[in-house]
């Protein structure tokens, strides 16, 4: 039986949030390598992967409107640091088994976006979704006090993605395209970076299944993005933002029953007041969608 296309985009939305749910089995495999080295890596191995599906698709005119206007140039300049700073992060998370906190950025990211686009989009947030802000603020402030200390993976996490995915919404540039400048802006910066441990002799890519691994970095970037964009293209947006805590939830089971990361009991009540903002938020988003159908 053929897939009409909206089975075809769920099978895609499924695919690229099962990937990112599950990435912390990969990055677990290379938690002896040096965060930076990683990030130089991923970038490198991201090019050329790119590089090739560029040829493949031949989207050169698309390039070559981005390369010539100098303001989009600068803006992906802006988020292809952005991007960069939440893998770094995503990588420290890991490697320091602070996995189920990295989960929680995750979680706090769609609240975040529902805060940028009050602030700078002039978007009125319902009533719920003011509730769930409130909750969720409640809930990081009441990490701070009960453990002393502020959850920054979690929140740069949240804040790095959530003002990409703002400085991307006002950017016209295609998934792919912007991608593939984003890396080529940061590849200097990786190959300077590659190029200086190699001089002074400190990689810590030493085993030969290190390099295939790290090699893998490339497909493991690109094709759960390629997949959520071919979703987002056959799917309502309302539907793909149910399936995406398909992946912070897998990555907190992979936290809690895999990897048997302890969870202080202040935490667990900091996740459960985030579930509860995110419980209001999905019923908003229904209400909504309804409303839409019937007008």
């Amino acid at each position: 039986m053929k897939l009409s296309e909206k089975h075809i985009g769920l099978v895609c939305a499924l695919g690229a949030f099962i990937i990112w749910g599950v990435l912390p089995i990969y990055f677990k495999m290379l938690q002896h390598i040096n965060p930076l080295e990683f990030l130089a890596e991923r970038i490198f191995w991201s090019f050329l992967l790119l590089s090739a599906l560029l040829l493949f698709l031949r989207g050169n005119d698309e390039i070559k409107r981005v390369i010539s206007d100098k303001k989009l140039l600068f803006a992906l300049f802006v988020t292809g640091f952005l991007v960069g700073g939440n893998w770094l992060t995503y990588i420290i998370a890991i490697s320091s088994n602070r996995i189920a906190e990295a989960s929680l950025g995750y979680f706090i990211n769609p609240l975040v976006s529902i805060l940028l686009g009050i602030f700078f989009l002039k978007e009125r947030a319902s009533f719920l979704e003011k509730i769930a802000i409130c909750i969720a603020g409640f809930a990081i402030l009441f990490e701070i006090i009960k453990l002393g200390q502020i959850p920054y993976i979690s929140l740069t996490l949240a804040i790095t993605f959530g003002i990409y995915g703002l400085i991307r919404k006002k950017v016209r540039v295609s998934s792919f395209a912007g991608l593939f400048i984003e890396t080529s802006l940061l590849l200097p910066i990786a190959l300077a970076y590659i190029i200086y441990l190699a001089v002074f002799s400190l990689p810590t890519i030493s085993l030969s299944q290190d390099i295939v691994l790290i090699a893998l970095s490339g497909p493991v970037t690109v094709v759960p993005l390629l997949l959520f964009t071919s979703a987002a293209a056959r799917i309502n947006l309302s539907t793909l933002g149910f399936i995406q805590y398909l992946a912070p939830s897998l990555t907190f089971s992979l936290a809690i029953f895999v990897y048997n990361e302890p969870i202080p009991s202040q935490r667990v009540i900091t996740f459960a007041l985030i579930w509860l903002s995110l419980v209001l938020v999905i019923i908003d988003t229904i209400i909504r969608s309804k409303k839409r159908k019937n007008s």
